[in-house]
Formats: structure tokens, sequence, C-alpha cells
């Protein structure tokens, strides 16, 4: 009798223990983007995005698959710029992202990604930019 008790006790917490819990990293959009992705000409354009948030941060910024240093930039601010050569990328008001690419003078297609996150949710912006 203990015995059987002594396996319906560990059956138990074994059930108990094997519940699921979330995975990390995914957590719901709580960024809430108008837009995730662009394609572009080779003139100059700019683009604005909006988030139905303001309580993300700017996670990274690639450019043809290379990091872009955010050393100097103040990542969690609702107002930053980054600007580069070949591209900007400026926060207004919190909610607002404009990316501006200016023209494609090379002979190869360019890839902007921007990576946002909130809590533990990430998202991200994707430009491309035919040559």
């Amino acid at each position: 009798m203990k015995k059987n008790i002594f396996y319906l006790l560990l059956a138990v917490l074994l059930v108990i223990s094997c519940k699921k819990d979330p995975e990390i990293g995914k957590w719901s959009d709580n960024i809430k983007l108008s837009q995730k992705t662009a394609s572009f000409n080779s003139s100059n354009t700019s683009l604005v995005i909006t988030s139905e948030t303001t309580g993300w941060w700017l996670n990274g910024i690639t450019y043809n698959q290379k990091s872009i240093d955010l050393t100097n930039v103040e990542k969690t601010a609702q107002n930053f710029v980054v600007t580069a050569p070949d591209f900007q990328v400026e926060r207004k008001g919190g909610n607002k992202i404009v990316i501006t690419m200016n023209q494609n003078t090379t002979n190869a297609d360019r890839l902007l990604s921007v990576s946002l996150q909130h809590g533990n949710y990430f998202d991200g912006i994707e430009i491309r930019q035919s040559k």
C-alpha cells in the first residue's frame, strides 16, 4: 500500500513539474511596427515607420551584414540619430522611426537591418535597396 502511494505521489509530481512555461523570447508583439520590410530603388529614399508603443529600444543595426558601432548612441532614448555614410536611422518622439538611404551608386544591392527590443520581445526592420 505504501508503495502504491509513493508511486502515485511520484506520478503527480512528475505531471506538475512538466507544466509547459512560455518559451524565452516568445513574447507577443509589444512594439507593433507599422511596417517591417521595404524595398527601395537606387535613388535617395526615406521611409517613416511607426510603433504603437514607446518602451522599446534599439538593439542593433547591421548594414550589408556588418554591425554598426552604436557605442555613442543612447539606444533607449525617445529621440536619437544614427548617421552613416550610406544611411540614417532616426527615432522621433518615441514611436517614429525615419530611415533614409542615400543614393546607391554601387553595383550591388544594399541591406539595412534595424533590430529592436522591448522586454523579451525582439523585432526588426529590413530595408533592401537595389543597385
